[in-house]
């Protein structure tokens, strides 16, 4: 089986090194620095993203853009993990519409990450 398509949106250099560090064994990963990029790359179309790993905070267009954005163009057969350093129980409320598939939250533990995404992208 081949491995999965996964888009990290995260405008941390360092937090799209460690996530494609800990999954580059079980996922095919891109990544990009901001909303925006993200939305592009979605709309892009091939290869085909079949997982969204997405930060809240960014600058340019934040995660809810992103999420809004998808949510106009129909584009709902994509898990989303949501995976933030903004764990706010009202984040959460505001994410729950848009059927995020997780929602984890950094730090986050990296033995525990591959088995949520993992069990996130399979739905």
């Amino acid at each position: 089986m081949a491995k999965k398509r996964i888009l990290i949106i995260d405008d941390s250099e360092i937090d799209r090194a460690i996530l494609e560090n800990i999954l580059f064994l079980d996922f095919n990963i891109e990544t990009v620095e901001n909303g925006y990029k993200g939305v592009e790359r979605i709309l892009k179309g091939a290869p085909r993203i079949d997982g969204i790993l997405l930060d809240l905070h960014m600058p340019i267009m934040d995660g809810f853009g992103v999420l809004e954005l998808l949510k106009e163009n129909d584009i709902t057969d994509i898990p989303i993990v949501i995976i933030t350093a903004e764990s706010t129980e009202s984040n959460l409320i505001k994410a729950y519409p848009y059927n995020i598939a997780d929602f984890i939250c950094k730090p986050y533990d990296p033995d525990s990450l591959l088995p949520r995404l993992t069990a996130a992208f399979d739905k």
